[in-house]
């Protein structure tokens, strides 16, 4: 194992794409006139497009980063976990995505989604750096029930 520092990020285009959507969506709602005539409108909108920024904001600054001893997550405020201090691991899966789910004796939980760039070689390196005893037992995304496959379309 090295002794460098590994940093995962969203996808490179999220936080635009994300920005322009929901700004997109915010001048639709901002061009009804009935909305906006009144002063609780225009601070509503004005609180919406802050929201938006906030978020898209934070998108832009979340990162997962590794290095031989510890693992950080977060976008503003990062948490530090120490790969000797976790008791449990495992990958839970969720509705439309999983994320794995690292658990310290001291109570900190950190999850990483699999909404990151390069999830399975993030997965692979919390594996490696994770105590021996320790291991995520399965990573693999299974498809929703309700997706159909080629042969439920004919």
């Amino acid at each position: 194992m090295t002794d460098e520092q590994l940093t995962y990020r969203w996808p490179r285009g999220m936080p635009l794409f994300s920005l322009i959507g929901l700004y997109a969506l915010g001048f639709l709602v901002a061009a009804q006139p009935s909305l906006t005539n009144l002063f609780v409108g225009k601070v509503g909108v004005a609180i919406y497009f802050l929201m938006a920024t906030l978020f898209c904001i934070h998108l832009h600054r979340f990162r997962v980063m590794l290095d031989a001893t510890s693992i950080q997550s977060g976008s503003f405020f990062l948490k530090k976990m120490a790969f000797a201090d976790v008791v449990r691991a495992e990958y839970v899966q969720g509705h439309d995505s999983g994320q794995i789910v690292l658990y310290a004796s001291h109570g900190m939980r950190i999850g990483v989604g699999e909404n990151l760039g390069d999830f399975r070689a993030c997965a692979r390196a919390i594996n490696a750096r994770l105590p021996k005893h320790l291991s995520i037992p399965h990573v693999a995304r299974t498809l929703p029930s309700d997706v159909l496959s080629g042969s439920d379309l004919v």
